[in-house]
């Protein structure tokens, strides 16, 4: 028969539902000396984002996440996990030597293979929620697009400030929070433009032709020192930070990496076309006066910081805009009808819902940051009971004796958790740029789901983690 083709196979499912195929293919994948712990606080090797691959095999990724497990700690990692995947599609060279090894290893035909089998399975793990938590009408048009787009676009232009830039000016330090902002920030600006660029190449009539103007303006119109990257690396050197991508991995939250791997997605797949060009009228509309309230409150919290990457947006995006809606969202619903018009206000949905969700993320950390004294404070008061209710058997623990140096990557708990240290001395990472000393008989509540580490700074180290669960109920 001519329908008769394939033979018989050992894997009869290629599909994102296959879990054990997807899963060895995550394994694989992160089984590389760039992606192993190591005792650095920040990426060493310019090729290198540490996994915590150790921990990667006891997750499970099989079954979609609903919305309110985002702050999870599987669903960091499968963020880490996509974003480092996505990077296969991006050449990324270090400033001066490279190391032949290490350069062959992180662009291998395995480790690309690996990854293009694993990201719609990691993908369909992290983004399915969105489909129940967004639900659209049967109706939308183009007009009933252009009058909510356009009311979208007039709201946008009168907010006077973000939760993020309110997180930074009311931080204990404004000047960490703000580099703290700049780090989440990095995922996206520091290779911006090439999600975007998947879309330069085809056969797609005088849309390609409207994308491909703000690509090339992303890209400098081929001057190097204008190309937005670029002017975002000198935003990094002069607030002190490294320019070089990613030194700071391990600091990304995981609403950042989750906003970038959605845009990865909805390029890298180009089904997802449509849905792009909803996210990106509201990428290039909203920045017109997001980044000048960045700005703002970046300049306040850092007064020699150079600005001139957001400058550049103040006034840039306003063509953007007006490009990305005349160009892409009316023309695209013209000639394709519902279906764009369908998938182009369900882009621009999930990309709100997504940037708000990455926002108060950042806000979240911040605050977890602030409270780390009262953090201290409240470990001493609660303390004796919980070592009482571990005692009675209601409370687990966990033993640990590390050496000196001995890096805890950075990571997040799904319950509170009580650190006690019983004999040395550990540097607590409370996130970045800030750190709490924890001494013998000293200790720390962690809250859920935010990212902190630990570093051992004396010969060894012994503490104990108790899994607290809601520390109010110990108040």
């Amino acid at each position: 028969m001519k329908t008769d083709i394939q033979d018989v196979r050992l894997v009869n499912n290629l599909s994102v539902t296959n879990h054990d195929l997807c899963r060895d293919a995550i394994l694989g994948f992160c089984d590389s000396p760039l992606f192993h712990d190591n005792e650095h606080r920040y990426e060493e090797n310019f090729f290198g984002r540490r996994l915590r691959p150790h921990v990667v095999k006891h997750l499970d990724f099989s079954t979609p996440i609903r919305q309110g497990e985002l702050p999870i700690y599987s669903v960091f990692a499968a963020n880490r996990i996509l974003f480092t995947m996505n990077e296969v599609d991006f050449l990324m060279m270090p400033p001066d030597d490279i190391v032949p090894e290490d350069f062959q290893d992180r662009y291998s035909d395995t480790r690309i293979a690996q990854a293009y089998l694993a990201m719609p399975y990691l993908e369909r793990y992290l983004f399915s929620f969105l489909d129940e938590e967004i639900v659209l009408s049967d109706n939308w048009s183009a007009s009933s697009v252009s009058e909510y787009f356009l009311s979208y676009a007039r709201n946008a232009r009168e907010i006077n400030s973000a939760p993020s830039s309110q997180a930074i000016l009311g931080a204990r330090d404004p000047a960490v929070a703000a580099r703290d902002w700049l780090v989440q920030l990095a995922p996206d600006f520091l290779i911006e433009s090439s999600p975007m660029a998947r879309y330069a190449s085809g056969n797609y009539g005088p849309i390609s032709s409207s994308l491909f103007r703000v690509i090339i303006d992303e890209l400098g119109y081929g001057d190097f020192q204008k190309k937005h990257s670029t002017l975002f690396q000198k935003t990094l050197a002069s607030a002190g930070l490294s320019p070089e991508p990613h030194k700071y991995w391990q600091y990304y939250l995981n609403g950042s990496l989750l906003l970038a791997n959605y845009y990865n997605m909805i390029t890298r797949n180009r089904r997802y076309i449509f849905r792009y060009i909803g996210a990106i009228f509201l990428a290039e509309t909203g920045f017109i006066r997001a980044c000048a309230i960045w700005r703002d409150a970046l300049r306040a919290a850092l007064p020699s910081l150079d600005l001139r990457y957001f400058d550049e947006h103040c006034h840039i995006d306003i063509d953007h805009s007006r490009v990305a809606f005349d160009g892409l969202v009316k023309p695209a619903i013209d000639r394709y009808g519902r279906l764009a018009a369908q998938e182009i206000v369900r882009g621009f949905e999930e990309a709100r819902f997504l940037s708000e969700f990455a926002e108060n993320d950042f806000v979240a950390q911040i605050g977890w940051k602030d409270r780390a004294q009262t953090n201290t404070e409240i470990y001493k008061k609660i303390w004796p009971k919980v070592r009482a209710a571990h005692g009675a058997g209601e409370v687990r623990k966990a033993d640990l004796d590390e050496p000196f140096g001995e890096l805890s990557i950075t990571h997040t708990h799904d319950g509170d958790e009580l650190c006690h240290v019983t004999q040395g001395e550990m540097e607590f990472l409370n996130g970045f740029q800030l750190s709490t000393t924890l001494r013998g008989e000293d200790g720390i509540i962690i809250q859920h789901n935010r990212l902190h580490g630990a570093l051992i700074r004396s010969e060894s180290c012994q503490y104990e983690i108790y899994s607290i669960g809601d520390v109010n109920r110990w108040l």
